[in-house]
């Protein structure tokens, strides 16, 4: 338990420092985007976890930003017909990926969930990796 929050921990670290040197490299703020690309079944299961946590009052905010990232991406998905199986992207910023990883962190999930959860995370610290062409 406490490598997997170590490794999330040193993921989320990464994740602001590109963020943090893109937006310098720059020289203006210009807001990094992630698109990682997820079946819509994946994309609902995250938002199911995201509703077993607790939260502090001062973390609403960025509870509320991430799970309408989420919404919305359901609510498209269901207005185009979409399936479950279906592989969609979803919009996420610097900031938000970080809140989503900070916040599942404290989620509740079954053992049968872990392999599942671990590759939801895996593919938004992915999609926060330089490409390598």
């Amino acid at each position: 338990m406490v490598r997997f929050q170590m490794k999330t921990a040193l993921v989320a670290m990464f994740i602001m420092l590109v963020g943090v040197g893109t937006s310098f490299a720059q020289g203006k703020q210009e807001v990094v985007m992630l698109k990682p690309k997820m079946a819509l079944s994946e994309i609902a299961f995250a938002a199911q976890m995201l509703e077993t946590i607790e939260i502090r009052g001062s973390e609403v905010d960025a509870f509320v930003d991430v799970k309408k990232v989420f919404t919305g991406v359901l609510e498209t998905a269901l207005k185009d017909k979409k399936e479950a199986k279906d592989v969609v992207a979803v919009e996420l910023s610097i900031g938000q990926a970080q809140n989503l990883l900070a916040l599942l962190q404290r989620a509740k999930l079954t053992g049968a969930d872990a392999e599942r959860y671990k590759k939801f995370v895996d593919v938004v610290v992915a999609s926060a990796q330089p490409d390598k062409k």
